[in-house]
C-alpha cells in the first residue's frame, strides 16, 4: 500500500489496541496499550533478547519490544483478523516480527523465550491449569503475566488431603474461584495456586493492578533438568 492507502486502511479498521506508528499515525484502539507499556519499561529489559507476546492482538507490545532492541520477536494470537492487522502494520513499519496464528497450547515448538508477555489471556481460557503449564515451558528467563486473581480472606477445606497439609498447600490461600463470562465458566487462581503450578523453578512477584487485572512478574530461578 502507498502511505495514503495505508492511512485510509488504518482509519477504516476496527482496533482493540492503541498503537503508535510512524509519521504520527495511531490506531484508534478501545484499550490504551501505552498504559501497559509503562509497566514494560519499568520491569522488562528486552535488548538482545528473544521475546514472545502470547495473545498479541494487533502487536502493540511486539512493536515496543522490537523498538527496544529485542533480537527476535514473536507474536501469537488465535484471532486471524488480529494477526492480519499485525502483519500489515509490521510490513509498513519495516519491523522484523513473526506473527503467527496459534493458541497457548501450541507453543511447544517455539520456546523457550528470554522474555514472555501474556496479558489478559489466561483469564479467558477455560483450561487455566493447562495454560499455566504451557506458559512455564515457554519462560526461559522472565515473564509478565496479567490475569484475574482470586483473593481469599478465609477458606478452610474439609478435604482430608488439605487437613493433612497435602503437598504443603495452605488451607486458607490455595483457592480457585469459578467465574462465568461470555466464553463460559472460567477459573481464577489465587497467587498461591499460580506458584504451586509453576513450581520451585520459578519465583512469582505480584506487581499490583495493571490495565485490566493483576500483573505478576515470573522469574525462572532454576533451569529445567
Amino acid at each position: 500500500m502507498t502511505d495514503e492507502e495505508f492511512r485510509a486502511w488504518v482509519q477504516a479498521e476496527e482496533w482493540y489496541q492503541t498503537i503508535e506508528l510512524s509519521n504520527g499515525l495511531t490506531t484508534r484502539g478501545s484499550v490504551d496499550s501505552r498504559a501497559r507499556i509503562a509497566l514494560l519499561e519499568k520491569h522488562l529489559d528486552v535488548r538482545g533478547k528473544r521475546v514472545i507476546d502470547i495473545g498479541c492482538n494487533s502487536g502493540a507490545y511486539c512493536f515496543w519490544a522490537k523498538k527496544r532492541g529485542a533480537r527476535e520477536v514473536v507474536g501469537v494470537d488465535i484471532l486471524e483478523k488480529r494477526i492480519v492487522q499485525a502483519r500489515t502494520l509490521a510490513q509498513h513499519e519495516k519491523a522484523d516480527i513473526s506473527f503467527q496464528t496459534r493458541g497457548i497450547a501450541e507453543l511447544g515448538d517455539l520456546g523457550p523465550f528470554d522474555v514472555v508477555m501474556c496479558f489478559a489471556v489466561l483469564t479467558e481460557i477455560p483450561d487455566l491449569l493447562g495454560a499455566l503449564s504451557a506458559l512455564k515451558k515457554a519462560i526461559g528467563g522472565v515473564g509478565l503475566l496479567e490475569l484475574n486473581l482470586a483473593k481469599p480472606l478465609a477458606y478452610l477445606s474439609h478435604s482430608k488431603n488439605f487437613v493433612r497439609g497435602y503437598n504443603g498447600i495452605s488451607r486458607r490461600k490455595a483457592v480457585l474461584e469459578l467465574r462465568e463470562n461470555k466464553h463460559g465458566w472460567m477459573l481464577d487462581p489465587s497467587l498461591e495456586v499460580v506458584e504451586i503450578v509453576l513450581g520451585s523453578d520459578f519465583s512469582v512477584t505480584d506487581l499490583g493492578p495493571s490495565v485490566r487485572y493483576q500483573m505478576l512478574k515470573i522469574d525462572r530461578i532454576r533451569s529445567p533438568l
